[in-house]
């Protein structure tokens, strides 16, 4: 089985043009060949799980394939793209998402030094050309030091994105300085679980690397202890920009894994909130505008949009539609809980979820309310498709 995550396929399926059951331009004949030169099958009946379209049959692929029949299809399908490119002036798929999707296939195969080894969300984005470096900010960092940013006061962005960082270390484990969180040698594991998701490290290398983010933090405590107790003054920008991509890293690095212990009470807080209404007439009334959300609290730990895109990619991964009606509600729940960080591209993903259980009983239930919810809180995310959908549903 791959380990194409979430955020990959999510990519994926709107590169390769999935919607409406196809895959880019190729026809079913094309499809079977362009497969059959990979010694793969792809109409082979397993590859049917969920459906018989080439899209549901390439999405099965890439839940049943290994890493390496991944890798090369996704390498074979670059190469097909480029080479329609040359030969015709084929332009449905940008030279960028070409080569991310040779990006992806080169993590799959292991060759990429890019590719984390650990589960988490992604949370910033870098591009580099030549000696410039353009790096998205942690967007928590960012929404609290934009206003001093706007007025070119640098060294009050600089502090403050320290504080921000030395903030989350308080609200995950009580205390705010790292000396008393990682100890003065950043050997300490104490605040392991809160911070990177496990109690300890699996081997010495990822020793090594929890040690680094501990030392890390070691830097941001003493480069800001040094700012606070210093007159403002003016710092360079571009100096400035690295102090605080230090606390974005930093930030970036103790927000982006949950327990399984945290991910677990959620999900029963969920539960239980879909268990309490007695009837599924006041579910729905409550459902359908998010009036459910106002009584859910939720812990510290998932405030970061760190922990709310990690969150995502988990429920996007394990939605099931096939279940029961019950079951449904309740994947659309924890998605409303993180609504904010959905793409146009999540919502085709669910869209296209299969619905049916072994019997041929449709049992999904929540996605007309899930979907107003999305429109509500944000027109625009919904894409074309969805909104066809919710017109589809209002239609009835």
């Amino acid at each position: 089985m791959s380990q194409l995550t979430v955020g990959d396929r999510t990519f994926l399926e709107a590169a390769l043009q999935l919607g409406g059951g196809y895959v880019l331009d190729f026809s079913n004949s094309s499809f079977a060949q362009f497969f059959d030169a990979l010694g793969i099958d792809i109409f082979e009946e397993r590859y049917a799980e969920y459906g018989t379209s080439k899209a549901n049959r390439l999405r099965a692929f890439w839940k049943l394939g290994t890493e390496l029949e991944v890798s090369a299809s996704l390498t074979a399908l670059a190469d097909y793209v480029q080479a329609k490119r040359i030969a015709e002036a084929y332009d449905a798929v940008t030279d960028d998402h070409e080569a991310k999707i040779r990006e992806i296939a080169s993590s799959l195969a292991g060759t990429s030094p890019l590719r984390s080894t650990l589960s988490g969300a992604t949370t910033t984005e870098a591009t580099v050309t030549k000696n410039l470096i353009s790096i998205e900010i942690h967007e928590d960092i960012y929404g609290h030091i934009q206003r001093y940013l706007a007025t070119d006061d640098y060294f009050h962005a600089v502090e403050e994105s320290y504080k921000v960082v030395r903030e989350k270390l308080r609200e995950l484990t009580g205390s705010e300085r790292s000396t008393d969180v990682f100890n003065e040698n950043a050997q300490s594991n104490k605040h392991y679980s809160a911070l990177l998701g496990k109690s300890a490290p699996a081997g010495m290398a990822e020793a090594d690397f929890f040690r680094g983010i501990g030392y890390l933090h070691l830097g941001v405590q003493f480069l800001r202890n040094e700012k606070a107790h210093s007159l403002a003054t003016f710092v360079e920008p571009n100096l400035a920009i690295h102090y605080i991509s230090l606390a974005s890293l930093a930030y970036d690095l103790i927000t982006r894994f949950l327990s399984e212990e945290t991910v677990a009470e959620i999900e029963e807080l969920v539960r239980a909130k879909r268990k309490s209404y007695r009837s599924v007439r006041a579910f729905y009334a409550d459902f359908e505008d998010g009036k459910w959300l106002q009584g859910i609290s939720l812990p510290g730990s998932v405030q970061s949009a760190s922990a709310r895109r990690l969150l995502k990619a988990r429920w996007l991964e394990e939605a099931d539609l096939t279940k029961s009606y019950d079951h449904s509600n309740m994947v659309f729940m924890r998605l409303e809980l993180v609504v904010d960080e959905l793409t146009e591209a999540d919502l085709d993903l669910l869209i296209d979820l299969p619905t049916e259980d072994s019997y041929g009983n449709d049992q999904e239930a929540g996605m007309w309310p899930f979907l107003e919810f999305v429109q509500r809180r944000d027109p625009g995310k919904l894409s074309e498709r969805a909104k066809k959908r919710l017109a589809e549903f209002a239609a009835r």
